[in-house]
């Protein structure tokens, strides 16, 4: 009996995890991107990064608008080389120097403006200083120089990048990433300011960061002190939800459709019990073994709807890929149902019978 029962538990949660699947494609296009990178060496005083959660009036998905300073030392006046690497970016919005606005080029290896720039074994690399090389996708730079002055300057770089994302959960989550290994090929680099706008829709919900060291409901600020120890930084936001909202994804509504079968499963085997003792618990059995299986899937609906209407505002699951679940699933769930109720009926029977008996 305990075979059977801890075999239809298995199975009520393998189709529990499945209904929160997605038939559709749950992933997107995304950016990611990386600090300026030098062809010479040059020291960084600080960086600030401010990003904004922007969402598109097209598709009703999020962006990520960044806006970046860097505040750099030059020790006399020169033309300083820069380049800019980005995935699955279309270019720069705006680049400014000391408040000057210029224009950022996308690589060329037929320019000879790009002494730093070469062709080996087939593959572009790029020169940060003495002998080092970068293995680079011509795509995913972007080329401009700076005219320096001696002293403090000042090098702002804004553009929108795509955040990944993820559906195959009820809340939809976007992850920004953002390459700090750059900062290696300055001569120093000092810290890093790295404000969040959440606005008041969206909130971060994991990061690799640390403990920020401000936040409120519409902004967390992180300081990044060291920063060549480690190579990125990803944030994964998401829309605000409710309390109630917010109770239910914790759980999960899988796992909430499990216990409410299992609830409905104990009442169908005391409704069994009380039936034996006036004789008509086949009646019992099978109006049980009518409702209790196909009610799993029913709460994971009910659970999973009601979800999908608190963070996204309809009262809807993927009904094709529901529908196709319970269509391959729900003869397994009624043949191990089955067996457990015989197990079951028989030990009540015996049960009775031995009570009779004496």
């Amino acid at each position: 009996m305990n075979t059977k029962i801890i075999g239809l538990t298995i199975i009520l949660l393998l189709a529990a995890l499945a209904l929160s699947a997605n038939m559709a494609n749950p992933f997107g296009p995304h950016s990611i991107t990386a600090q300026l990178v030098p062809s010479g060496k040059a020291k960084v005083l600080r960086e600030r990064i401010d990003i904004q959660l922007v969402q598109d009036t097209l598709d009703y998905d999020y962006q990520s608008q960044f806006n970046i300073e860097y505040i750099i030392h030059a020790e006399e006046n020169m033309d300083f080389p820069l380049v800019f690497l980005a995935f699955n970016l279309d270019g720069l919005e705006k680049v400014t120097v000391n408040q000057n606005e210029i224009k950022s080029l996308p690589l060329d290896p037929s320019n000879t403006k790009f002494p730093f720039l070469r062709l080996k074994d087939g593959y572009y690399e790029i020169s940060y200083g003495k002998a080092e090389w970068e293995r680079i996708n011509l795509n995913d730079a972007f080329y401009f120089t700076a005219k320096l002055h001696k002293g403090e300057n000042s090098i702002k770089v804004q553009y929108r990048a795509l955040m990944k994302y993820d559906r195959r959960d009820i809340l939809t989550k976007y992850e920004i990433e953002y390459l700090l290994f750059p900062s290696k090929y300055w001569s120093s680099f000092g810290p890093i300011d790295l404000y969040l706008h959440t606005g008041d829709k969206m909130k971060a919900y994991a990061q690799n960061l640390g403990v920020p060291k401000q936040q409120t409901d519409t902004l967390v600020h992180w300081v990044i002190e060291s920063v060549g120890k480690q190579d990125s930084f990803k944030i994964e936001v998401g829309e605000k939800t409710s309390f109630l909202a917010s109770v239910i994804l914790w759980i999960s509504p899988g796992l909430l459709a499990f216990i409410s079968s299992l609830v409905l499963f104990y009442l169908h085997i005391r409704y069994i019990y009380k039936k034996y003792k006036i004789g008509r618990y086949r009646y019992a059995l099978l109006i049980g073994n009518l409702i209790v299986p196909p009610s799993f899937y029913s709460f994971c609906w009910f659970w999973s709807s009601l979800a999908n209407y608190l963070v996204n505002g309809i009262f809807a699951d993927n009904s094709r890929g529901f529908i196709l679940l319970v269509i391959v699933t729900l003869p397994f769930i009624y043949i191990i149902y089955d067996l457990v109720l015989f197990v079951i009926d028989r030990s009540i029977r015996i049960k009775f019978q031995k009570q009779q008996s004496n």
